[in-house]
Order: structure tokens, then C-alpha cells, then sequence
């Protein structure tokens, strides 16, 4: 029961945070990225194939602003 809250919390923060004002998408991106990991250890838990393939190409979408910004930086830094 609590799992299952955690996962509704933070799936109600993303969408909150990825529909509203600009500044606040990184937020969101961030609490999806949260939501796919516990649905990925969810589906791991319960022994899900389905799930946790879904789960783990959610995570790497909501990683990849993290990631473009990470890999950005570094060429950036490369560069100068």
C-alpha cells in the first residue's frame, strides 16, 4: 500500500511539474525519472518481463534531458 503511494505521488509530481512553467520541467523530468525506477523495481519484484522493459525505456527517456545536459557541459567544457 505505501509502494503503491510512492508511485502515485510521483507520478502526480511529474505530471505537475512536466506540464507546467518551463522553469519547472527539470523537476519533472526528475520525478519521472524517479517513477520509472520504482516501476522498474516493481516489475523486477514481481518477476514481469513487460514491465520492467517498459519501465527501463521510461527511465532512459526521462533521463535524457539530464543526459544532454551532462554531455553538453562536457563538451562545452572541451571546447573552451
Amino acid at each position: 500500500m505505501i509502494f503503491a503511494l510512492l508511485v502515485a505521488a510521483t507520478t502526480c509530481a511529474a505530471v505537475w511539474f512536466l506540464t507546467g512553467p518551463t522553469q519547472k520541467r527539470g523537476f519533472g523530468a526528475l520525478f519521472g525519472l524517479i517513477d520509472s525506477l520504482l516501476w522498474l523495481f516493481a516489475g523486477v519484484s514481481a518477476g514481469k518481463l513487460a514491465v520492467v522493459i517498459v519501465a527501463a525505456f521510461c527511465a532512459f527517456c526521462f533521463a535524457r534531458p539530464f543526459l544532454r545536459a551532462h554531455v553538453y557541459a562536457r563538451l562545452r567544457r572541451q571546447h573552451a
